[in-house]
């Protein structure tokens, strides 16, 4: 586990002497961007907004810096902090005139590495425990919805994205606001598409989890998650292999803990193969889908993993989600069949739309933004409204482990 800090400046000396400084610090991550700061690209304002802490070597008198430094705080992530590096004899006027641009302290420079050493460390101290703070005590804990597939190719990452996209519950007038606090998850660490079907960069969290072997807390959660502009919170799948086995189920029980402590709903789009490390998950759910279709072969893999699910789970309420399928005014006899070979009722049938699922996937974006009026966007809507009601936000659903 890391923080990250990114050092901006165009001089090779300062970047080299401060680079030196912060190799005293443990477990942080030192990136560095050679250019001044109001030499900054797009990319690398967008890149800092990233990180933990941005310290940068400026001189307030050019103000082609200050106006930089503007744009350069104002794409700051909530808990991002910004450290300005400049002249130790700065007058006090030009000190406020970098507070004012989004500078949240001023480093002298030079300063000793102990003295910059003892700065740095006091911000990363105040970020953690702030963050800390701000889920320590959560008035209640979210409810998590396991996602599992019965047979491969049949949707399950389709209606885990689109029923987290869902949960959000957005309100208002144009439907932007959301009125709960939602992420996905995707826990299939060697074929997960969360993060292709968002269109979302290459993200590592997970492998980093795996090969670090450490416990995940709110800080490495936070700098984990990508947060999208509807509010969604994704937690994405690594783009490189990761072995079935890479993950502890400690780690797995840790982090959907820290996940409940931060969000309403958890969706979590399960692994294909039933490895150990599942366990903790099918614990905490509140919830598992298992996204089917009619098929004989996969009605039958549906019972086979209902069955392995209650022989350890047995107080573990199941719903099956019938995809790509038109709920039919009336059951017919193979649907009948298969509603009494698992002994459930169907209430929950997706219809097969690939024009409006296609379209999201390559927009990159849910279904409810591409094709808000589809049946497909229709029938994933009225499962998270379901979900919703069965499992609102603000009460708790005791289970017997």
């Amino acid at each position: 586990m890391s923080n990250s800090i990114l050092l901006i400046s165009a001089d090779k000396d300062i970047s080299d002497s401060v680079g030196k400084a912060l190799d005293g610090l443990e477990d942080v991550r030192i990136d560095r961007e050679d250019a001044s700061v109001s030499k900054l690209n797009g990319t690398a304002v967008e890149m800092a907004a990233n990180h933990d802490i941005v310290i940068f070597a400026t001189d307030p008198s050019n103000a082609a810096d200050l106006t930089a430094i503007e744009h350069l705080t104002e794409q700051r992530k909530e808990d991002t902090v910004y450290l300005a590096l400049t002249d130790g004899d700065l007058p006090l006027s030009k000190a406020r005139a970098l507070t004012r641009a989004g500078v949240d302290d001023v480093l002298p420079y030079p300063a000793a590495n102990d003295e910059l050493l003892e700065q740095v460390n006091s911000w990363l101290a105040k970020k953690r425990a702030a963050l800390e703070e701000k889920y320590a005590n959560a008035a209640s804990l979210g409810k998590v919805i396991a996602v599992q597939q019965a047979r491969g190719g049949i949707g399950s990452t389709t209606v885990a994205v689109n029923l987290a996209d869902q949960l959000l519950d957005r309100k208002g007038t144009f439907k932007k606001e959301a009125a709960n606090k939602v992420v996905v998850v995707d826990l299939d660490l060697q074929f997960g598409t969360v993060g292709d079907f968002l269109d979302l960069d290459e993200q590592e969290g997970l492998l980093q989890l795996a090969v670090e072997n450490f416990l995940p807390d709110v800080h490495w959660v936070e700098q984990s998650l990508v947060r999208l502009p509807s509010g969604l919170a994704v937690l994405a799948a690594p783009q490189k292999f990761a072995p079935l086995d890479a993950l502890e189920a400690n780690q797995v029980q840790v982090l959907v803990a820290t996940l409940k402590s931060m969000f309403d709903y958890i969706v979590i789009d399960m692994p294909r193969a039933l490895v150990g490390w599942i366990e903790p998950v099918l614990e905490d759910a509140d919830k598992l889908l298992i996204v089917t279709d009619m098929t004989v072969p996969a009605v039958r893999a549906s019972r086979r993993l209902m069955e392995f699910v209650l022989a350890d789970n047995a107080q573990l309420p199941i719903e099956i989600i019938v995809n790509h399928e038109k709920k039919p005014m009336m059951l017919r006899e193979h649907h009948r069949e298969a509603a009494k070979a698992l002994d459930v009722k169907f209430n929950h049938w997706i219809a097969h739309d690939e024009k409006a699922a296609r379209e999201a996937v390559d927009f990159g974006k849910p279904v409810s933004e591409v094709a808000g009026r589809s049946d497909l966007s229709k029938g994933i809507a009225g499962l998270a409204k379901a979900i919703m009601t069965e499992l609102p936000k603000d009460k708790a659903v005791a289970r017997v482990q």
